[in-house]
């Protein structure tokens, strides 16, 4: 009886690490089909990164820069044994961003629950499709139009910030169209004036901190 429950045990093992070896191999296949810098065995390209918030998108976006400039619009980089896609093209994310089937979301969007708790941008497949088809009409492009108002305001907000970085220098407008962005959509989805463009608040600061800290955890 003990020697058929060892050789059960053992065949459920052997199928397990089969199964799961095939599963590697596919992923490896297609991950490794996308161009990417060299990776080293076990740690892939852990050891090109500095992993400090601040320095870490910087670094991602100077090798999409390096790609991009390759002509590819696609590239891979391997955080030990997981691999990561960048996506820099505009029709690759369209196809990404709405597409119905790929909702699954990663381990670190579970660090928002906290924050924004669990809904569109978070949830289950299941509750995220329940969900959407209650919300979509409230996005629908005639209601949208009510806002052009918002959008314009906040918009010339935006181009006067940036009329006042004009010259020869290079700058960084991320933070900038972020703020832009929180405006709208405060204002408009959710009826609360955040005024982020104008003013500083403990609550915007903490959002740029968090952000990106949670993307590398």
């Amino acid at each position: 009886m003990g020697l058929i429950s060892a050789s059960l045990i053992t065949a459920v093992l052997i199928c397990a690490a089969y199964l799961a070896i095939k599963r590697l191999s596919t992923i490896l296949k297609q991950t490794n089909a996308v161009q990417g810098p060299p990776t080293l065995p076990l740690i892939g390209n852990l050891h090109q990164f500095h992993f400090k918030p601040d320095e870490f998108f910087e670094q991602a976006q100077g090798l999409a820069y390096m790609f991009q400039a390759r002509g590819e619009r696609i590239c891979r980089i391997w955080f030990g044994p997981c691999p990561w896609v960048l996506l820099y093209g505009a029709e690759e994310c369209e196809v990404i961003l709405g597409s119905n089937k790929i909702l699954d979301k990663p381990l670190q969007y579970d660090f928002l629950s906290g924050w924004i708790g669990q809904g569109l941008l978070i949830s289950e497949p299941k509750k995220w499709r329940t969900r959407r088809k209650l919300l979509t009409p409230t996005f629908h492009y005639g209601i949208l139009k009510d806002f052009v108002d918002v959008y314009n305001k906040h918009g010339r907000t935006l181009l006067r910030k940036l009329h006042a970085l004009c010259g020869d220098q290079y700058n960084d407008i991320y933070h900038i169209i972020s703020l832009c962005t929180l405006d709208v959509i405060c204002e408009a989805a959710l009826g609360t004036h955040v005024d982020a463009q104008n003013k500083s608040s403990p609550y915007l600061d903490a959002v740029c901190k968090f952000v990106p800290l949670n993307f590398l955890i």
